[in-house]
Formats: structure tokens, sequence, C-alpha cells
């Protein structure tokens, strides 16, 4: 009896059209040490399968209390929802950009080069549409990985009935013990060039550099935002759709790993050099939803995301708030904003100050208001020039 081959080996007829590669060859590209292919004689199989898009609806929110969406949007994150087959490729890539950033917490000494991942998808193959979706969530997270450098290795599928979501393992590939500081880096032979090349040591621990908790001994400290994207924010496939029942927003098009790179690279010195006093991810739940993680029930801090909102022309404050874009928030001392900017600046990095910790709240506030932009500022200052010369 043929053995018959996996997902992905087979080969996909997606709204009528032949895909060139399977999902095993994209990812392959990907490998450190890539898989072996199907031996001759096994049977590939062709799956056939439409794109099926979100139905078109007008979204409706309740503005007049934002953060009341925060508890149950908490609750329900880490959960199956409909947006992982109908935005595979915007979910693909957040998955990955949020197994990634949680590193940047460890101890160590490692750069994003060092990490590899292994992707597992559980997914349902029986509906219409869910194949068509993996194959371009495997194809949109071969294409991720390639454009990070980041070495992918392994992956899996397991068919699951009701399920759909992948599971992202990292692991740094260095020495699980710390160095002296006088062997950073070392000389090996290159056996395809034969010549010799200098490496850097790295290392991880599994204990965290800094703690995930804002800490309220100061209340001069500085909460800071970071997105690890330049995209706007949209809501499609977040959890907050799944909360308030609403649909209609497109997915984050997540489309630049260089500034992801940059990102990490950045937050990664800053976390190691003990700048960073506290850090947490934002991942599913969005921003509303890291910083309330941050908070716990012992602190609080009343977020002024009017800079956000002027920096992106963005008038929904949902989306800033809940759209999931992979980003940290991370507290620092006051007297090291200076230096963060300029570290900030230094590789063109945006950032948002949202406020200063504060031992009296329970969780995270808002300040409603948006900060005037750039042009009303310039506009104001004209009119004040006329109106003396007038005089």
């Amino acid at each position: 009896m043929k053995r018959r081959v996996s997902a992905f080996d087979s080969y996909y007829i997606i709204d009528g059209v032949q895909t060139d590669n399977t999902p095993g060859q994209l990812l392959n590209d990907c490998m450190a040490c890539p898989e072996i292919s199907p031996e001759d004689g096994a049977v590939r199989e062709t799956i056939v399968d439409e794109i099926v898009d979100p139905s078109p609806t007008i979204a409706r929110y309740d503005f007049s209390d934002p953060m009341r969406y925060t508890v149950p949007v908490m609750e329900r994150a880490g959960k199956n929802g409909n947006g992982r087959c109908l935005y595979p490729e915007s979910y693909a890539r957040r998955r990955i950009a949020w197994a990634l950033t949680e590193t940047l917490w460890l101890k160590g000494h490692f750069s994003l080069e060092d990490i590899g991942v292994e992707l597992s998808w559980s997914w349902d193959s029986s509906p219409l549409g869910n194949m068509a979706a993996f194959y371009r969530s495997a194809e949109s997270a071969a294409g991720y990985l390639f454009d990070l450098s980041v070495k992918l290795r392994g992956y899996g599928f397991t068919d699951a009935e009701g399920e759909t979501g992948i599971d992202v393992r990292t692991s740094v590939n260095g020495r699980e013990e710390e160095t002296d500081g006088n062997d950073d880096e070392y000389d090996f032979l290159d056996m395809k060039s034969g010549e010799e090349v200098t490496k850097r040591y790295c290392w991880v621990s599994d204990d965290l550099k800094c703690g995930n908790r804002l800490l309220t001994d100061n209340e001069s400290d500085w909460l800071i935002y970071i997105p690890f994207d330049t995209c706007d924010f949209r809501l499609g496939g977040s959890v907050f759709e799944t909360v308030a029942g609403i649909s209609g927003d497109p997915a984050p098009d997540m489309a630049d790993p260089d500034y992801f790179m940059d990102c990490y690279e950045v937050i990664r010195e800053l976390v190691e050099d003990g700048v960073v006093v506290a850090g947490r991810t934002v991942g599913p739940g969005g921003l509303a939803a890291a910083a309330a993680a941050m908070c716990g029930k012992d602190s609080g801090i009343n977020m002024d995301v009017s800079g956000i909102e002027a920096a992106y022309s963005e008038k929904n404050i949902m989306r800033i708030l809940y759209s999931e874009i992979p980003g940290v928030l991370i507290q620092i001392r006051d007297d090291d904003y200076d230096y963060v900017d300029s570290q900030m600046l230094l590789q063109d990095l945006a950032y948002y100050p949202l406020g200063h910790p504060d031992r009296t709240l329970s969780g995270p506030g808002l300040v409603s208001g948006r900060r005037p932009a750039v042009s009303d500022i310039l506009a104001s200052l004209i009119q004040s020039q006329t109106s003396e010369g007038e005089d």
C-alpha cells in the first residue's frame, strides 16, 4: 500500500489556480536542515479549495467606555477564533512575531539571528476555505521567516476538528551557561569555503532579565509603547472582534520585517543593559490587554494615546487599543529617557510615551483627547504672528 503524503507535500488548487509550490517546499527554504521530500511511490494528493472572504458588515462599538472590553478580551485571548482562517497571512505573521518578541525578556546574550522556531498547525481541514487558508498561512509564515533570517527548525500538521491555530516554539542556538565576558567571540573553519570565520558566542537562561509587571517604586518612571511594524491599526482577526461581535475591518498588513528586526535589536540591547526595568509583549488583545496584564490589580496608569492618534491620523480609539500589531510595553527610569530617545532616533523607530505608573490606581485608564497636529500648531503660530503684525 502506497503511503499518502501530508498536507505539507500535497499539491493545491485554490480558486481554480494551481499553486507553484507545496507548503513543504516553501517552508523548506527556511529550514536550517531541510526536510526530506516524500520518497518515490508516495501518493501526492491534490487539495482543491477556495478562499472564503469575511462577510462585509458595518462595525459599531461602544465608545463611551473603550476600556470596558479589556477584561472579556483578556479572558478570550488564546481561544480559537474564525479570524485565523479569514486572515491567515496576518495571523501567521503575528503568531511568529509574538513568539519572537517574548524572547526579548530572557536573561542572556543573543540576537534575533540566534533564534530558531518550530511551527505546528492544528487545523480543521473540513470546512470550505480552511485548507486554502492553511496554504496561505504556510506561505506567509515561510516568507516572513525568510525575510527575518530566522531559521525554521521543524514544522508539523495535525488535522484537528474544530480547531484552527498555529503553535510557535522558539529556541536560542547557544550555550546554556553565561560566559565570563572574555570569550564573546570564537573562530571556526567554514567547511564550505575553507576560510576561518569569527562568530559570537550566545547564551540564554530560562530566567527573565526584567519583570513583566509595572513597578510603582518610582512614579517618575515612563511606560512606553513601541509597535514592531509600520502597518496601520486594524481589528480584523482580533480577539476584540470576537468579543464585540462585530467584523468588517481588515487585518493588520504586516509587511515590514526589516522594521521588526530593527525594533528587536534596539529593545534587546536595552533589556540586556538593564535599561528596561519591566516589559511585556503586546500580543492577543492588543495594547489594552497588555497594559492591563502589566498593571495587574496593584498598580495602574492613565494612558495618554493622543500621540498615537496624531501619528497615525487614527480617529477610531478601538483600533489603537485592541489591534494586535506585535510590539512591546517597556518601563524605564526617567533618568534613562534621553538615552532611550537617542537609541530610537538612531534607528528611526517610532515610540509613544503613555505616562507614569500610579500606585493609587488599579489597572489602566485612558486619557481622552487628541494632541494638536503639527499643522494645527503651525497654523496657530502663523495666525498669532499675523494678528500681532496687524496691531
